[in-house]
């Protein structure tokens, strides 16, 4: 299913972390979004999720509206955010995460527990072995493998994700990585949100680079590395 955002913007009182931005999202397909430290990367998606009120702009999921429609029913009709953090509930075990992303789930799209668990399993086979482990005993690549796998078993169209490879070892990112692109080939639709290059690739791509809330680059392609030193630094890049 299509995400579409119309001249989205979200503002924190007084200021303004993230000016009109629009994109869409089609099934299938990644939508990069790349910015410094306070570009306004975690605003867009969090907007998209339902997490911030927006100052100004529109939100369609397929053909119907959702702006104003809080979180927890934008997660019912497909819009699932892993966010920056990895969103764990210590107290909590593996299990009884998954079980809250299950229930998540529109009545509509999910299967017995059973099947989309092992769905899940498939992509991220430690899990399996964690069941009854507290989450907040996992390492960091668990926990991010964790994180995903909740928002999966509430069946998304579009799964947006907030800096996934943040405090983790190179073999930690690249099986995420690598369950991503999985993903992807099954016709998911992501955002992602990172401030470096994405070890992550799609037939349909775009990528947005923020700076201190303002769109400097939306393309079909990924910007070298000179360009992105430029559009991160600015002029200071240049002198």
């Amino acid at each position: 299913m299509r995400l579409r955002a119309e001249r989205i913007a979200v503002r924190y009182g007084r200021v303004d972390a993230l000016l009109p931005v629009s994109f869409e999202a089609a099934p299938g397909s990644l939508t990069i979004v790349l910015g410094p430290n306070g570009a306004g990367k975690t605003s867009l998606v969090k907007a998209l999720a339902g997490a911030v009120t927006l100052r100004s702009g529109r939100i369609f999921l397929g053909e119907e509206e959702i702006s104003w429609i809080p979180a927890h029913r934008r997660l019912r009709r497909g819009v699932a955010l892993v966010p920056e953090g990895r969103g764990r509930l210590p107290g909590l075990s593996v299990l009884d995460n998954l079980a809250l992303g299950w229930h998540a789930a529109d009545l509509g799209r999910r299967r017995s527990r059973e099947e989309d668990l092992n769905e899940v399993f498939g992509l991220f086979p430690r899990l399996k072995d964690r069941l009854d482990q507290d989450c907040s005993t996992l390492s960091g690549g668990e926990m991010q493998m964790l994180a995903i796998a909740r928002a999966l078993l509430a069946k998304p169209h579009i799964l947006l994700l907030d800096e996934p490879s943040l405090g983790l070892a190179p073999l930690a990112v690249a099986r995420v990585y690598e369950a991503l692109e999985a993903l992807i080939a099954r016709g998911l639709s992501m955002v992602l949100v990172e401030q470096k290059a994405v070890p992550l690739r799609a037939k349909q791509e775009t990528t947005i680079v923020l700076r201190n809330g303002s769109v400097v680059f939306h393309e079909e392609r990924r910007p070298t590395v000179s360009e992105l030193a430029t559009l991160y630094l600015g002029e200071r890049a240049q002198q």
